[in-house]
């Protein structure tokens, strides 16, 4: 048995909670200027080919069982040829994750589908638990976490910088200029919303993600409560670029808030209209206006862990993007003067589902098996939640804004283990261990699994006649389960 075999992510909380450093790294930069022509945004990226077709991907968390499965469906999509000779995977517009999603996520927005082998040969078939133990535990690295300015969560983004990244910034994306969009998800641990690495965010916190290394954002992302420490950002609010800003905090903010000069009972607060929206526009707006804000309501930092604590499908921004018209971009407004006419809406949902004997025995659950509930618990039932509304917003209240067009040319796909009707090949799959180690034939099953589940939901033939792609040569479920050899 390996020393990655015998170890939980509790256990690793436990070797390392006494070797963090008094001094904190400074991990985020403060931004010169706040210009929507600069910087990290979508209006920047060159745009794909096919206009007016509107293609996201989100990937969730699960450790490397979720970026498999998301290489997997990648994969799928590279196989899915369309007219033009592209890929499917080459006309990503936008792709969302979190945790280990967002390892593949990131590194399929730095390098595209030529990546996919080095992905798969440098990190998913590598022993990532041990590394990152054997790095925390030698005396170099004994030495490093004992000094001043660096964390536990130094040692995942070492080792996805080493394994991946190799020093790669939001400014690399930036000079590729191409898309897709990357979305990198974590969760404000004080607040429990979702925190986007994007520059508008960044403006908010008078920052440069530009200058924000890949294999920081992938670890904040990717922030295992507990296990590793949070990555912290340093909010440098106020600063000498929002003095030339016309109006701060930005109306895009303040549009979900209640008015400020108006008598706070007279009216119902607009929360009841859309609780989730204005929860997250009340943290940004503290974001935005620390510094002259009573001291109680500052954020001089933002603490990030795992982004499935808040979302686990990394679905939340690209919602925003398709239900508001004050995004970045905001694509509800592109469907409604017609510059976008067909959305395809691909969630991979990596969620484990381990085997219990806890239902069969009146003993008391111990320690770890609370942890682990409660922590697994809300995200389950968040994940449940988020990807009900997504449905009802595809095919509800598009249509009632009258966007027919999109409706009937909306293929929304969920790569999803439960989709699995084969009981014993469900099981199979839900119980791989969310862990940074992956048994070879886990990976195997995990490679083909996600190909074979996009090719299978009912959605995929409206996938193939929106984009006129011809039908790829994808395993069937049928032959991945009775292929399995775990």
């Amino acid at each position: 048995m390996s020393l990655s075999r015998a170890v939980t992510w509790p256990a690793i909380a436990l070797l390392f909670a006494a070797l963090a450093a008094c001094a904190y790294p400074t991990r985020n930069q403060e931004v010169a200027s706040i210009d929507h022509r600069q910087g990290y945004r979508w209006n920047n990226l060159d745009q794909n080919p096919l206009e007016d077709t509107l293609v996201v991907v989100t990937a969730s968390g699960g450790g490397t069982r979720a970026t498999a499965l998301a290489l997997s469906v990648l994969k799928g999509l590279h196989a899915t040829r369309l007219p033009n000779g592209r890929s499917l995977a080459q006309e990503v517009d936008v792709i969302s994750s979190v945790s280990g999603g967002s390892v593949t996520a990131g590194y399929f927005a730095l390098e595209g589908p030529r990546g996919f082998d080095s992905l798969e040969e440098d990190f998913i078939r590598q022993d990532g638990m041990e590394a990152l133990l054997v790095a925390g535990l030698n005396p170099y690295g004994l030495a490093k976490l004992a000094t001043d300015g660096t964390e536990r969560i130094d040692l995942l983004i070492d080792y996805l910088d080493e394994q991946l990244f190799d020093g790669a910034t939001y400014q690399t994306l930036l000079d590729n200029r191409k898309q897709p969009y990357l979305l990198l998800n974590a969760a404000d641990m004080v607040e429990g919303v979702p925190f986007s690495f994007t520059q508008r965010k960044f403006d908010l916190l008078c920052s440069d993600l530009a200058k924000f290394p890949l294999a920081t954002a992938v670890a904040a992302s990717a922030a295992f409560p507990v296990a590793l420490s949070p990555v912290t950002l340093t909010n440098h609010q106020p600063c000498a670029a929002i003095e030339n800003t016309p109006r701060w905090p930005p109306r895009w903010v303040t549009v979900s808030l209640d008015p400020p000069d108006e008598d706070p009972f007279a009216q119902p607060s607009i929360w009841y209209d859309n609780p989730q929206r204005t929860s997250h526009a009340r943290t940004e707006n503290a974001y935005a206006r620390t510094g002259k804000a009573p001291e109680a309501e500052q954020k001089q930092y933002v603490h990030l862990l795992d982004g499935g604590i808040a979302d686990n499908l990394g679905v939340f921004e690209p919602y925003r993007m398709l239900a508001t018209g004050d995004s970045d971009p905001s694509f509800l407004n592109q469907m409604s003067n017609g510059q976008i006419t067909k959305l395809v809406f691909i969630v991979v949902n990596a969620r484990s589902f381990a085997d219990s004997n806890l239902d069969r025995s009146r003993a008391t659950p111990g320690f770890l098996d609370m942890l682990m509930a409660s922590i697994s618990a809300p995200i389950d039932r968040t994940t449940a939640g988020t990807a009900d509304q997504l449905r009802e917003l595809l095919f509800t209240a598009f249509e009632s804004l009258e966007l027919n067009e999109v409706v009937e040319n909306t293929a929304l796909i969920q790569v999803d283990f439960d989709a699995i009707a084969d009981r014993a090949c469900r099981r199979k799959f839900q119980s791989i261990a969310t862990s940074w180690t992956l048994k070879d034939e886990e990976i195997d099953g995990l490679l083909q699994v996600g190909g074979a589940l996009l090719a299978n939901d009912p959605d995929f033939k409206a996938l193939l006649r929106i984009t006129g792609a011809a039908a790829p040569a994808l395993p069937s479920l049928r032959e991945v389960c009775g292929a399995l050899s775990f």
